[in-house]
């Protein structure tokens, strides 16, 4: 197929250079000096902060995840923008069409457009996540469940097929409604860093109030949990809203006491876990 003319810039939102191999370290450095003195301060489960068991296997999916599974998944995004833009006629160049969105809702202010995206976004990955969790596609999910021992870097463990089917459920359709990139680009270092601090080892909730309104790394934890009572809840990745409205939300005061997978034993290296879901799959 032939490319839309002007879709450098385009490929340079989605596609990893060197500035996003830059972002990775120095996001993996600022986690390090705010979020494991929080996990040494308040843990939610005592550990070792830096020796903790699966810490290798989540330092080697930190940098394959957001890089290479990155350059994976934004390659099939963009064949989807440009086919979808060839066929609607929209232009793609820096200074229309995908680049700044287009349509109604590119004329939004940026503020007010990363709040809907996220919005969107987040009811999204609630049902694609129910779905890995419900389906065939849960080996290829568990790999995300797998740490015993949960942290902030936890976060990164990924597979690359779960990677790309959630990029491309959240991304496509707010690209297709016209939203523009810049906007997703603001935020997403914020959102970085807070999906990271989901997943660290610390015991905070957000009171009694606000603990309902954004999730929290407790509220997050019992979705890790292979404790019975947790299992399958709390699939909302920002807003608690979806688990309340569609009867998944479980949030008592206390805390679980096992993380991992209840069930098949999922393999301990990195390797055995990228393979692991081809395994399973080909039973």
């Amino acid at each position: 197929m032939e490319l839309p003319p002007n879709t450098q810039s385009l490929i340079s939102l989605i596609l990893p250079d060197m500035a996003a191999v830059l972002h990775v370290f120095l996001l993996g450095i600022l986690a390090a000096l705010f979020l494991s003195p929080l996990e040494y301060i308040a843990p939610a489960k005592r550990q070792n902060v830096f020796l903790r068991k699966g810490l290798l296997v989540d330092i080697c999916f930190w940098f394959t995840t957001p890089l290479l599974t990155r350059i994976f998944t934004g390659a099939i995004i963009a064949v989807v923008f440009f086919g979808f833009a060839k066929i609607f006629q929209i232009p793609v160049s820096h200074s229309e069409g995908f680049a700044r969105g287009f349509g109604p809702l590119a004329r939004q202010p940026l503020f007010l457009q990363a709040l809907e995206m996220l919005i969107i976004a987040d009811f999204v990955d609630y049902w694609s996540h129910r779905v890995f969790h419900s389906s065939r596609l849960w080996p290829i999910h568990a790999i995300h469940h797998s740490p015993e021992e949960m942290s902030w870097l936890s976060s990164s463990r990924v597979h690359p097929l779960n990677d790309l089917v959630t990029r491309s459920v959240q991304v496509i359709p707010i690209f297709a409604l016209g939203f523009s990139p810049h906007a997703i680009l603001s935020v997403l270092p914020y959102i970085s860093f807070y999906v990271m601090f989901l997943h660290s080892n610390v015991r905070w909730d957000f009171g009694p109030i606000f603990r309902w309104v954004l999730v929290s790394p407790a509220y997050h934890r019992w979705h890790h949990t292979s404790d019975a009572e947790g299992i399958d809840k709390n699939f909302a990745g920002i807003f608690p809203v979806w688990d309340l409205l569609f009867g998944t939300c479980y949030f008592p005061k206390h805390l679980p006491t096992l993380d991992g997978v209840d069930g098949d034993p999922i393999p301990e290296t990195f390797l055995g876990q990228l393979a692991f879901p081809f395994v399973r799959l080909s039973r």
